[in-house]
């Protein structure tokens, strides 16, 4: 780069050096920015699954998908999460009640295991085995 001959041009040239370096070195001082820490899933619509940690919403909701062999849209409207326009939405609501009372009655001091629903021992999956509809009882066998 040649900024001329004249005493401007080397103080152009310098200034332009210095600007750089300042940079490089202003740059490398910088701290890099904290990793986001995982905030608690709140929402209006959050009702009966408050005061879980993001990443534990969302375990929750895939253990649902499984639970139900459903999508998100089994419970949802598509691409408008918090609408309460899906009537599955309410159901899914109560049965999540009806088996968090059934965990506090017969197993309150049930922990679960890493990875696991935090629903309890009863779960979704305990009766819709990943079906919208719940397993049917098999038929006693016959008395001898």
């Amino acid at each position: 780069m040649t900024f001329g001959s004249s005493r401007l041009g080397s103080l152009t040239a310098a200034a332009v050096v210095a600007t750089l370096l300042s940079l490089g070195v202003a740059s490398a001082q910088t701290p890099a920015p904290e990793p986001t820490k995982p905030g608690i899933a709140e929402s209006p619509t959050i009702t009966v699954l408050k005061g879980l940690m993001v990443p534990q919403f969302e375990m929750e909701m895939r253990h649902f998908v499984q639970a139900l062999g459903v999508n998100c849209s089994g419970c949802h409207v598509p691409r408008n999460f918090p609408s309460e326009d899906n009537p599955r939405k309410a159901v899914a609501r109560r049965m999540i009640e009806m088996t968090k009372a059934l965990n506090a009655k017969y197993f309150p001091t049930y922990t679960p295991a890493e990875g696991e629903t935090s629903l309890g021992r009863v779960t979704c999956y305990t009766c819709h085995q990943g079906s919208t509809q719940p397993a049917k009882v098999p038929a006693a066998p016959a008395a001898r």
